[in-house]
């Protein structure tokens, strides 16, 4: 059986590689040091190793051989040669720049923070196991090679800045053999400066954190739509940063749910409960072992009622920070570049000073309430005069509407306006309130809910589109109580 020929294809830096009889022609790529450098010197000496030359712009897209390739035959000597060339080029040897100083090395790995500063790696680089301990796992990667030659060298840039902080990254090992071998045409100077711009801000963020008041991070999921719903730690911590708080190492996740989304189902209220209760109670009594002094960091997206019910139970007793999940800008962190509301935006309607023993109270943000959509006995109600109507709402409503938490801030304040009156003055024995709102707000006029100081508070939710407003659940002064026909007994919430 005749032993297998090779080809290393190769283009400043960058190497591939194929079996030279292989008619499908396909290329891999090779980092040829280490065990690869020694493979290639033994085809060498053996007459089984080939090399062809190519420009980087036909490497950068290439993907099977090439008919106009000619393969050289090498020897051991000329594969030396060539190695040690592109090693210079990669800076991995004194080349051409100035070498990078001990303070340059100390100030890169500061920026770092000790850990790998490629985008979605974050390895920390500063701990060397035992049984690796001469190993070199982490490398000053320059941005512009200090050598012309090697990766995005330039004439005019690569001697001035080979010992600049800014041009060198700290990197793992595999992402620095990607950037410089593996695909050095992918990642261009100013992707990799990009890269390096967040990662030194986001480690001095941390860093900052140390002297900023904590806060509990308590999250409020459910899986909407049955589409699963999942955040990484680092987005809420980032949130808090923004805000100047630093994050508990604890979060807390209560009401989590994430069974089958069926409100469509007539039951689904009633069976929601049932299977929440512990969830209920442990939230419950979770806040009432906490001191009312410590701060807690919010992140709502769930059920309507889900998130009026908690923000019934957390109250505003506590220092409390809500957060908004932004969908446009996939973001938890309050939208400094957009500009406040100005007052009045959110508007309530409908007050009276008679006294009735019901009222309707709709909060219509992210869209305006459909009133062929609610159950048919409010409809008939309101028709007839026998249900105040109060609206709260806005010119633009929008999924978006809340952008700032002074936006939040003016929602809250026209939702406890209109509540206040509903009991100081209406002194409304129920109140039917349906939110269609973000999820900040939900909450946040569910903590205007205060034990024994207000009124019951029947709560309702919309599945879909096709679908009308149905009870959902009622809150009254120490118990959330199912909707009527559930045989699930009321859950306590003192």
């Amino acid at each position: 059986m005749a032993k297998k020929e090779v080809v290393l294809v190769h283009a400043g830096t960058t190497c591939k590689v194929y079996e030279k009889a292989d008619n499908r022609g396909v290329l891999y790529s090779v980092d040829p040091e280490g065990k690869s450098k020694t493979a290639f010197k033994a085809l060498a000496r053996q007459k089984r190793l080939f090399t062809v030359e190519i420009s980087p712009s036909e490497m950068a897209v290439a993907a099977i051989t090439s008919t106009a390739w000619v393969p050289q035959q090498k020897s051991e000597e000329n594969i030396e040669v060539l190695l040690e060339e592109r090693k210079v080029h990669l800076g991995r040897v004194d080349g051409r720049g100035e070498p990078v100083s001990l303070q340059t090395a100390n100030q890169v790995w500061a920026d770092a923070g000790g850990c790998c500063m490629f985008k979605g790696c974050g390895d920390d680089l500063s701990i060397v196991p035992l049984y690796n301990k001469g190993a070199r796992i982490a490398y000053l990667a320059h941005i512009i090679a200090s050598d012309p030659d090697g990766p995005r060298g330039t004439m005019e840039e690569s001697h001035v800045l080979s010992n600049r902080p800014d041009n060198i990254m700290l990197m793992c090992d595999a992402h620095h053999r990607l950037i410089d071998s593996f695909a050095p045409d992918l990642y261009k100077a100013p992707r990799l400066r990009e890269m390096r711009r967040e990662h030194t801000l986001k480690v001095r963020s941390y860093r900052a954190a140390m002297r900023y008041p904590e806060a509990q991070v308590l999250t409020l999921f459910a899986d909407l739509g049955n589409i699963p719903t999942h955040f990484p730690d680092s987005e809420f911590m980032e949130a808090l940063l923004a805000e100047e708080f630093s994050m508990h190492s604890d979060v807390k996740r209560h009401l989590t749910y994430q069974n089958r989304d069926d409100r469509t189902a007539p039951d689904f209220w009633g069976n929601y409960l049932r299977e929440m209760e512990l969830p209920i109670r442990n939230m419950v009594q979770d806040l009432g072992r906490r001191s009312a002094a410590e701060a807690l960091a919010v992140f709502p997206l769930h059920h309507t009622p889900t998130l009026v019910l908690a923000g019934r139970i957390v109250g505003e007793a506590r220092k409390v920070h809500v957060f908004q999940r932004s969908r446009q800008r996939q973001s938890w962190q309050w939208n400094l570049n957009a500009s406040k509301h100005p007052v009045g935006t959110f508007a309530v309607s409908g007050l009276t000073n008679a006294q009735v023993d019901e009222v309707l109270l709709t909060v219509e943000l992210t869209a305006r309430i459909d009133e062929q959509a609610l159950p048919d006995g409010i409809i008939k109600a309101v028709a007839n005069g026998n249900l105040p109507w109060i609206r709260l709402t806005t010119g633009d409503p929008n999924a978006e509407c809340i952008q700032r938490k002074e936006d939040l801030e003016q929602v809250i304040d026209s939702a406890r306006c209109a509540i206040n009156s509903i009991q100081d003055k209406m002194h409304a024995k129920r109140v039917h309130l349906i939110v269609v709102s973000p999820a900040s707000a939900a909450f946040g006029i569910g903590q205007l809910m205060q034990a024994g100081h207000h009124a019951v508070f029947t709560l309702y939710d919309r599945p879909n589109g096709q679908q009308l407003f149905r009870e959902a659940f009622t809150i009254n002064g120490h118990s959330v109580v199912p909707p009527a026909g559930s045989t699930q007994p009321p859950i306590s919430i003192r």
